[in-house]
Protein backbone atom coordinates (compact mmCIF):
# COMPACT_ATOMS: atom_id res chain seq x y z
CA UNK A 1 0.00 0.00 0.00
CA UNK A 2 1.41 3.36 -0.93
CA UNK A 3 0.69 6.71 0.93
CA UNK A 4 1.63 8.60 -1.81
CA UNK A 5 -0.64 11.30 -3.49
CA UNK A 6 -0.59 13.37 -6.42
CA UNK A 7 -0.82 17.55 -5.66
CA UNK A 8 -1.19 19.05 -9.17
CA UNK A 9 -1.55 22.63 -9.38
CA UNK A 10 -2.16 25.00 -12.69
CA UNK A 11 -2.01 28.37 -12.79
CA UNK A 12 -2.83 30.73 -15.70
CA UNK A 13 -0.30 34.24 -16.25
CA UNK A 14 -1.20 36.52 -18.74
CA UNK A 15 2.67 36.27 -20.20
CA UNK A 16 4.63 34.21 -22.93
CA UNK A 17 5.53 31.35 -22.14
CA UNK A 18 9.16 31.37 -22.47
CA UNK A 19 9.08 34.25 -19.99
CA UNK A 20 7.30 32.52 -17.38
CA UNK A 21 9.19 29.59 -17.92
CA UNK A 22 12.64 31.40 -17.61
CA UNK A 23 10.75 32.96 -14.37
CA UNK A 24 9.78 29.10 -13.08
CA UNK A 25 13.60 28.32 -13.18
CA UNK A 26 15.11 30.94 -11.78
CA UNK A 27 16.21 30.48 -8.12
CA UNK A 28 16.22 34.21 -6.61
CA UNK A 29 12.71 34.04 -8.34
CA UNK A 30 11.68 30.85 -6.84
CA UNK A 31 13.02 32.34 -3.42
CA UNK A 32 11.30 36.07 -3.78
CA UNK A 33 7.73 34.14 -4.33
CA UNK A 34 7.99 32.37 -1.22
CA UNK A 35 9.11 35.00 0.75
CA UNK A 36 7.42 35.58 3.84
CA UNK A 37 6.45 31.94 4.22
CA UNK A 38 9.51 29.87 3.68
CA UNK A 39 12.96 30.33 3.26
CA UNK A 40 16.09 28.63 1.31
CA UNK A 41 19.60 28.78 2.86
CA UNK A 42 22.65 27.66 0.55
CA UNK A 43 20.80 27.62 -2.96
CA UNK A 44 22.90 29.50 -5.57
CA UNK A 45 21.99 32.73 -7.54
CA UNK A 46 20.70 31.71 -11.62
CA UNK A 47 18.94 29.48 -12.96
CA UNK A 48 18.54 25.82 -12.20
CA UNK A 49 20.41 23.78 -14.64
CA UNK A 50 20.09 19.76 -16.18
CA UNK A 51 21.95 17.03 -13.75
CA UNK A 52 22.77 19.22 -10.93
CA UNK A 53 22.25 18.86 -7.53
CA UNK A 54 21.60 21.16 -5.05
CA UNK A 55 21.22 21.55 -1.06
CA UNK A 56 19.38 23.90 0.83
CA UNK A 57 18.31 24.35 4.16
CA UNK A 58 14.34 24.55 4.09
CA UNK A 59 12.19 26.61 6.99
CA UNK A 60 8.19 26.90 6.50
CA UNK A 61 6.03 28.99 8.37
CA UNK A 62 9.57 29.92 10.64
CA UNK A 63 8.97 26.59 12.46
CA UNK A 64 8.86 23.43 10.03
CA UNK A 65 12.69 22.51 9.57
CA UNK A 66 14.17 20.86 6.79
CA UNK A 67 17.59 20.94 7.02
CA UNK A 68 20.31 18.99 3.95
CA UNK A 69 17.23 19.11 2.08
CA UNK A 70 18.06 17.70 -1.80
CA UNK A 71 17.14 18.97 -5.07
CA UNK A 72 18.35 16.77 -8.23
CA UNK A 73 17.15 18.55 -11.78
CA UNK A 74 16.91 15.51 -13.74
CA UNK A 75 15.77 16.98 -16.73
CA UNK A 76 15.51 20.78 -18.15
CA UNK A 77 14.24 21.10 -20.98
CA UNK A 78 14.03 25.10 -22.38
CA UNK A 79 12.78 23.87 -26.02
CA UNK A 80 9.50 22.22 -24.55
CA UNK A 81 9.70 24.17 -21.14
CA UNK A 82 9.73 21.18 -19.14
CA UNK A 83 12.05 20.68 -15.63
CA UNK A 84 11.90 17.13 -13.61
CA UNK A 85 12.94 17.16 -10.05
CA UNK A 86 13.51 14.50 -7.58
CA UNK A 87 13.70 15.96 -4.18
CA UNK A 88 14.08 14.73 -0.61
CA UNK A 89 15.00 15.21 3.05
CA UNK A 90 13.62 14.75 6.63
CA UNK A 91 10.35 13.76 6.23
CA UNK A 92 9.83 13.99 2.62
CA UNK A 93 10.76 10.80 1.40
CA UNK A 94 9.88 11.31 -2.52
CA UNK A 95 8.51 14.83 -3.75
CA UNK A 96 8.93 14.50 -7.28
CA UNK A 97 8.15 17.62 -9.06
CA UNK A 98 7.45 17.74 -12.68
CA UNK A 99 7.06 21.61 -14.15
CA UNK A 100 5.79 22.48 -17.38
CA UNK A 101 4.51 25.69 -18.86
CA UNK A 102 2.33 25.63 -22.08
CA UNK A 103 1.48 28.90 -24.29
CA UNK A 104 -2.26 29.13 -24.47
CA UNK A 105 -4.38 32.50 -25.65
CA UNK A 106 -3.28 35.52 -24.18
CA UNK A 107 -0.66 34.26 -22.02
CA UNK A 108 0.99 30.62 -20.63
CA UNK A 109 -0.38 28.01 -18.13
CA UNK A 110 1.93 26.78 -15.95
CA UNK A 111 1.46 23.27 -14.17
CA UNK A 112 2.98 21.66 -10.94
CA UNK A 113 2.75 17.80 -10.57
CA UNK A 114 4.25 16.05 -7.70
CA UNK A 115 4.29 12.65 -6.02
CA UNK A 116 4.44 13.39 -2.39
CA UNK A 117 5.44 10.71 -0.05
CA UNK A 118 6.51 11.63 3.68
CA UNK A 119 4.70 8.25 5.20
CA UNK A 120 2.42 8.74 7.61
CA UNK A 121 2.85 12.40 6.97
CA UNK A 122 1.69 12.81 3.48
CA UNK A 123 -1.75 14.05 4.08
CA UNK A 124 -0.10 16.88 6.06
CA UNK A 125 3.05 17.39 3.80
CA UNK A 126 0.83 16.83 0.87
CA UNK A 127 -1.68 20.02 1.69
CA UNK A 128 1.48 22.29 2.95
CA UNK A 129 2.52 21.88 -0.70
CA UNK A 130 -0.80 22.68 -2.39
CA UNK A 131 -0.53 26.10 0.27
CA UNK A 132 2.91 26.74 -0.67
CA UNK A 133 2.55 26.28 -4.62
CA UNK A 134 -0.55 28.32 -4.38
CA UNK A 135 1.35 31.24 -2.51
CA UNK A 136 3.91 31.09 -4.90
CA UNK A 137 1.88 31.66 -7.83
CA UNK A 138 -0.45 34.44 -6.63
CA UNK A 139 3.48 35.94 -5.27
CA UNK A 140 4.23 35.76 -9.45
CA UNK A 141 0.69 37.62 -10.14
CA UNK A 142 -0.78 34.51 -11.72
CA UNK A 143 -4.54 35.34 -12.61
CA UNK A 144 -6.50 32.20 -11.69
CA UNK A 145 -4.94 29.04 -9.45
CA UNK A 146 -6.57 25.67 -9.21
CA UNK A 147 -5.09 22.54 -6.89
CA UNK A 148 -6.02 19.42 -6.54
CA UNK A 149 -4.55 16.07 -4.26
CA UNK A 150 -5.28 12.48 -5.74
CA UNK A 151 -4.33 8.95 -5.26
CA UNK A 152 -1.69 7.16 -7.53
Amino acid sequence: MTTARILTVSAFYPREADTVFAEAINIPGMIDATRGLATYEGLPDGAFEEGQSYQTYVTVWGWMHNPRYQIHVERLNPATREMQSREQGRAIRQWDHTLSVTPTAGGAIWQDRIIVDSGFLTGYMVRVGRHMYKYRHRMRDASRITATIDKP
